[in-house]
Protein backbone atom coordinates (compact mmCIF):
# COMPACT_ATOMS: atom_id res chain seq x y z
CA UNK A 1 0.00 0.00 0.00
CA UNK A 2 1.08 3.14 -0.68
CA UNK A 3 2.29 5.69 1.99
CA UNK A 4 0.64 8.87 2.32
CA UNK A 5 3.23 12.45 2.31
CA UNK A 6 3.43 14.27 5.48
CA UNK A 7 1.00 17.30 5.84
CA UNK A 8 -2.45 18.80 6.50
CA UNK A 9 -3.94 15.13 5.78
CA UNK A 10 -2.36 13.56 9.03
CA UNK A 11 -4.18 16.40 11.46
CA UNK A 12 -7.55 14.90 10.18
CA UNK A 13 -5.75 11.13 10.06
CA UNK A 14 -5.46 11.63 13.89
CA UNK A 15 -8.28 13.52 15.13
CA UNK A 16 -10.30 10.54 13.70
CA UNK A 17 -7.93 7.38 14.06
CA UNK A 18 -5.41 8.68 17.39
CA UNK A 19 -7.32 10.73 19.37
CA UNK A 20 -6.35 13.14 21.95
CA UNK A 21 -8.43 13.77 24.61
CA UNK A 22 -8.62 17.01 27.16
CA UNK A 23 -10.57 15.77 29.75
CA UNK A 24 -9.46 15.35 33.26
CA UNK A 25 -11.54 12.18 33.91
CA UNK A 26 -9.29 10.33 31.17
CA UNK A 27 -6.49 10.58 33.45
CA UNK A 28 -5.41 7.62 35.90
CA UNK A 29 -5.44 8.40 39.45
CA UNK A 30 -3.77 9.51 41.88
CA UNK A 31 -2.52 11.86 39.33
CA UNK A 32 -5.93 12.72 38.00
CA UNK A 33 -7.31 13.41 41.84
CA UNK A 34 -4.34 15.39 42.31
CA UNK A 35 -4.24 17.33 38.77
CA UNK A 36 -7.87 18.39 39.81
CA UNK A 37 -6.83 19.56 43.84
CA UNK A 38 -4.24 21.00 41.68
CA UNK A 39 -6.70 23.35 39.40
CA UNK A 40 -9.17 24.00 42.04
CA UNK A 41 -6.69 25.77 44.40
CA UNK A 42 -5.85 27.61 41.30
CA UNK A 43 -8.76 28.56 40.15
CA UNK A 44 -10.19 29.31 43.55
CA UNK A 45 -7.02 31.74 43.81
CA UNK A 46 -8.28 33.47 40.49
CA UNK A 47 -6.19 32.02 38.16
CA UNK A 48 -7.45 30.57 34.72
CA UNK A 49 -6.93 27.34 33.48
CA UNK A 50 -7.14 25.84 30.13
CA UNK A 51 -6.53 21.95 29.57
CA UNK A 52 -5.13 21.51 26.07
CA UNK A 53 -4.89 17.63 26.28
CA UNK A 54 -4.35 14.79 28.52
CA UNK A 55 -4.47 11.22 27.29
CA UNK A 56 -3.05 10.90 24.06
CA UNK A 57 -2.95 8.11 21.56
CA UNK A 58 0.57 6.68 21.18
CA UNK A 59 -0.10 7.14 17.46
CA UNK A 60 -0.10 10.38 17.76
CA UNK A 61 2.59 11.08 19.64
CA UNK A 62 4.62 9.27 17.10
CA UNK A 63 3.22 12.29 14.45
CA UNK A 64 4.02 14.78 16.99
CA UNK A 65 7.37 13.03 17.62
CA UNK A 66 8.78 13.16 13.77
CA UNK A 67 6.79 16.34 12.55
CA UNK A 68 8.62 18.42 14.83
CA UNK A 69 11.92 16.84 14.88
CA UNK A 70 11.95 17.20 11.30
CA UNK A 71 9.81 20.38 10.77
CA UNK A 72 12.57 22.23 13.02
CA UNK A 73 15.55 20.66 10.76
CA UNK A 74 16.13 19.07 14.12
CA UNK A 75 16.70 15.64 11.69
CA UNK A 76 16.77 14.55 8.25
CA UNK A 77 13.11 12.89 6.89
CA UNK A 78 14.65 9.82 6.20
CA UNK A 79 16.03 9.42 9.96
CA UNK A 80 12.39 8.84 10.86
CA UNK A 81 11.18 5.69 12.00
CA UNK A 82 8.08 3.93 11.18
CA UNK A 83 4.94 2.77 13.12
CA UNK A 84 2.72 -0.04 12.81
CA UNK A 85 -0.47 1.40 11.36
CA UNK A 86 0.97 4.48 10.62
CA UNK A 87 1.39 4.64 6.91
CA UNK A 88 3.09 8.19 6.68
CA UNK A 89 5.99 9.07 4.19
CA UNK A 90 8.21 11.59 6.11
CA UNK A 91 9.93 11.89 2.94
CA UNK A 92 8.92 13.92 -0.01
CA UNK A 93 12.14 13.59 -2.05
CA UNK A 94 13.26 17.36 -1.30
CA UNK A 95 14.61 18.61 2.24
CA UNK A 96 12.54 21.89 2.07
CA UNK A 97 9.39 19.90 0.93
CA UNK A 98 9.64 17.60 3.65
CA UNK A 99 10.14 19.83 6.15
CA UNK A 100 7.02 21.96 5.15
CA UNK A 101 4.90 18.76 5.30
CA UNK A 102 5.92 18.25 8.86
CA UNK A 103 5.88 22.34 9.57
CA UNK A 104 2.25 21.74 8.36
CA UNK A 105 1.21 19.13 10.78
CA UNK A 106 3.54 21.16 14.13
CA UNK A 107 1.10 24.14 13.28
CA UNK A 108 -1.97 22.01 12.37
CA UNK A 109 -1.52 19.72 15.81
CA UNK A 110 -0.77 23.15 17.49
CA UNK A 111 2.89 22.09 18.93
CA UNK A 112 4.67 23.87 21.14
CA UNK A 113 8.03 25.14 19.70
CA UNK A 114 10.79 27.03 21.05
CA UNK A 115 11.18 29.29 23.04
CA UNK A 116 8.06 27.63 24.54
CA UNK A 117 9.51 23.78 24.44
CA UNK A 118 13.02 23.07 23.30
CA UNK A 119 12.48 19.01 23.23
CA UNK A 120 10.75 17.20 21.15
CA UNK A 121 7.25 15.42 21.78
CA UNK A 122 8.33 11.79 23.58
CA UNK A 123 7.18 8.66 21.68
CA UNK A 124 6.86 7.84 25.19
CA UNK A 125 4.81 10.47 26.60
CA UNK A 126 3.31 10.32 30.19
CA UNK A 127 0.53 11.09 27.98
CA UNK A 128 -0.22 7.61 26.58
CA UNK A 129 -0.69 6.52 30.09
CA UNK A 130 -2.62 9.43 31.44
CA UNK A 131 0.23 10.86 34.12
CA UNK A 132 0.50 13.74 31.84
CA UNK A 133 -1.65 17.15 31.18
CA UNK A 134 -0.96 20.40 29.27
CA UNK A 135 -2.44 23.12 30.45
CA UNK A 136 -2.36 26.88 30.31
CA UNK A 137 -2.38 28.69 34.10
CA UNK A 138 -2.82 32.77 33.51
CA UNK A 139 -3.73 35.37 36.00
CA UNK A 140 -3.01 39.13 36.60
CA UNK A 141 -0.23 40.74 39.31
CA UNK A 142 0.07 38.31 42.36
CA UNK A 143 -1.79 34.61 42.78
CA UNK A 144 -2.38 34.01 46.86
CA UNK A 145 -2.66 29.99 46.17
CA UNK A 146 -3.14 27.27 48.59
CA UNK A 147 -0.45 24.83 49.00
CA UNK A 148 -1.60 21.15 49.28
CA UNK A 149 -0.91 21.69 52.89
CA UNK A 150 -3.01 24.63 53.19
CA UNK A 151 -0.49 27.04 53.29
CA UNK A 152 -0.89 30.35 51.33
CA UNK A 153 1.61 31.18 48.91
CA UNK A 154 2.21 34.91 46.83
CA UNK A 155 2.52 33.73 43.22
CA UNK A 156 3.70 36.09 40.74
CA UNK A 157 2.68 35.86 36.72
CA UNK A 158 5.83 35.07 34.96
CA UNK A 159 5.08 35.45 30.96
CA UNK A 160 7.58 31.98 30.73
CA UNK A 161 5.41 29.38 32.92
CA UNK A 162 8.83 27.29 32.81
CA UNK A 163 10.64 29.68 34.78
CA UNK A 164 8.04 29.87 37.03
CA UNK A 165 9.59 28.36 40.30
CA UNK A 166 7.16 29.36 42.82
CA UNK A 167 4.03 27.77 40.42
CA UNK A 168 6.25 24.65 40.17
CA UNK A 169 6.38 24.29 44.11
CA UNK A 170 2.54 24.72 44.26
CA UNK A 171 1.88 22.42 41.55
CA UNK A 172 4.77 19.64 43.21
CA UNK A 173 3.25 20.43 46.29
CA UNK A 174 -0.04 18.59 44.86
CA UNK A 175 2.53 15.60 42.99
CA UNK A 176 1.94 17.70 39.79
CA UNK A 177 5.58 18.04 38.51
CA UNK A 178 6.24 20.85 35.88
CA UNK A 179 8.04 19.45 32.78
CA UNK A 180 10.97 22.82 33.07
CA UNK A 181 11.38 22.81 29.23
CA UNK A 182 7.90 22.06 27.69
CA UNK A 183 5.64 25.48 28.51
CA UNK A 184 2.22 23.66 29.24
CA UNK A 185 3.04 19.97 30.59
CA UNK A 186 2.47 19.15 33.58
CA UNK A 187 3.30 15.45 35.15
CA UNK A 188 3.45 12.91 37.87
CA UNK A 189 7.34 12.86 36.74
CA UNK A 190 8.15 16.10 35.56
CA UNK A 191 8.80 14.42 32.55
Amino acid sequence: MAKTLSGKYWIAWANTNAKNSNSIDDLVDPFKTNVKAFIAALEAAGATVKVGSTRRDAKRAYLFHWSWLIGLEKIKASEAKAMTGVDINWDHGDAAKSKAGAKEMIDGFGLAVPPKSTVAPSLTSNHIAGKAIDMDITWTGELKVKKKDGTVVSVPFVANPNSNHKLHAVGESYSVKKHKTDAPHWSVDGH
